[in-house]
């Protein structure tokens, strides 16, 4: 099925009142949870860093059987970690990926080992990147000479063409600053640029609450939204992210997978799985716990992660899933599909 018809189906089961896992818009996976950065702000939800979970992965053979089970359900893929191009068989994946039919494959990486051809094998790169001044980063980042090396992935690959590059931004209460300079450096390379705010578990950071400096930010961002710059996020959300406003999350609309074929439900935040899709249907898990074909979410978090909050609020909002999705299609896509 098709984005906007399964747009639609998602539109209608909301204002039934309902939550589905069925038609989801993409298919998130975590090829490890290895690292090579230990950044400040970072973890899976559970308050451990990266580097400290489980690691139990998958050879690329069997990554190859979940991802001919997952096919029949989107055609759109979007790996991420822990630092994805750690795993060793990368380019194998992708191969498996695309045999399996995935049509539009996205990589969340922090770009330390992003090479031209392994950006080729892949429609978007998603690239982090908290602040220009390098010594302040590489401090965020637990690096030291982390920063050059990333920003010279990052110009090389805006130069390339294709894939499409996103640069993303995570809001920290000491490189709010930092943020807007990066606002500014992707309009300049006219790449698209995505950012948010850092969490304390599921909840804002407590210093971002009430600061007046990460509200002048996000009204930044929002200016710069309609004035037409690569912005990866609704006017809805930026507006939500300012107000910290609470929202009806709907986190099925992308399924998630862990390193070890687990399937994630409800969330990543809450860092809890149903079973594992080596042995297993996706379909088959979701009904066995949610006991039919919608769901229930008793959760009193308000995480505003844009992958939760920014579509969901979009379901709430048709003519505004509608303007954001031309704009994606326009500014993110490969052929027709939308990156999300």
């Amino acid at each position: 099925m098709i984005i906007p018809a399964k747009l639609l189906v998602h539109l209608i089961t909301s204002a039934l009142g309902r939550k589905t896992f069925h038609f989801p818009l993409g298919i998130y996976v975590y090829l490890t949870f290895s690292c090579n950065l230990r950044c400040s702000y970072c973890d899976g939800g559970s308050g451990y860093k990266f580097p400290e979970m489980n690691d139990s992965g998958l050879s690329h053979q069997e990554w190859r059987r979940i991802f001919q089970k997952l096919s029949a359900y989107s055609d759109i893929l979007m790996l991420s970690g822990g630092e994805p191009l750690l795993y060793k068989d990368f380019e194998a994946v992708i191969k498996h990926a695309r045999e399996a039919g995935f049509k539009f494959i996205s990589l969340n990486t922090n770009g330390l080992l992003l090479t031209p051809e392994i950006a080729r094998s892949v429609d978007a790169v998603i690239i982090s990147l908290d602040s220009l001044d390098r010594e302040k980063s590489d401090q965020i980042w637990h690096r030291k000479g982390a920063t050059e090396k990333v920003l010279e992935v990052i110009e090389k690959t805006a130069l390339m063409g294709h894939p499409s590059l996103l640069v993303n931004s995570v809001i920290l209460p000491e490189n709010i600053n930092d943020v807007a300079e990066i606002l500014e450096f992707c309009r300049k390379l006219n790449i698209a640029f995505s950012a948010g705010p850092a969490l304390q578990k599921t909840r804002l950071h407590s210093g971002l609450f009430g600061n007046s400096d990460y509200s002048g930010l996000i009204e930044k961002i929002l200016a710069a939204k309609k004035n037409g710059q690569r912005i990866a996020a609704t006017i809805d959300y930026l507006k939500g992210l300012k107000r910290n406003a609470k929202f009806d999350c709907h986190p099925q609309l992308i399924w998630r997978i862990y390193p070890n074929g687990d399937l994630v439900f409800p969330c990543s935040r809450m860092n809890r799985t149903i079973g594992n899709l080596l042995t297993e249907d996706p379909i088959s898990l979701f009904k066995k716990e949610s006991g039919g074909d919608f769901f229930s979410l008793n959760c009193s978090e308000n995480c505003p992660l844009s992958c939760y909050m920014d579509v969901s609020f979009m379901l709430k909002r048709p003519l505004s899933l509608l303007r954001e999705g031309l704009f994606r299609l326009k500014t993110f896509s490969s052929g027709h599909r939308m990156m999300y």
